[in-house]
């Protein structure tokens, strides 16, 4: 199992939005114009979210093409097992129910 980073959602000199739902500061986060300046946001990332820290990270490249080839904007989830996609998770009333994609996670990591 991997995680991708693709295109930072909300970068602050792009889209810039302060989220409530996360208690947190504005998003700091510029537009990469690099893959290593990227990359290095995507390990931010995992630096804030450790629970994802053990999983394999790789990063979309700057041209998006992961991010336009799965529509995964603005969100998605997506479950790949041995180059098949299996699972596709999807917002619902702009929420996320990730039982059902923690339990296939789980299942496909047993």
């Amino acid at each position: 199992m991997q995680l991708v980073y693709i295109a930072e959602a909300h970068a602050a000199d792009e889209w810039p939005i302060n989220s409530s739902r996360c208690s947190g500061p504005a998003n700091s986060v510029l537009r990469p114009t690099s893959l290593a300046e990227r990359r290095a946001v995507a390990e931010r990332m995992l630096g804030a979210l450790p629970c994802l820290a053990p999983l394999p990270l790789l990063v979309d490249g700057l041209d998006d093409a992961l991010l336009r080839a799965l529509a995964a904007w603005p969100i998605r989830l997506y479950g790949v097992r041995g180059g098949v996609l299996e699972r596709i998770g999807q917002p619902h009333r702009a929420s996320f129910e990730l039982q059902p994609f923690r339990d296939w996670l789980l299942e496909t990591t047993a």
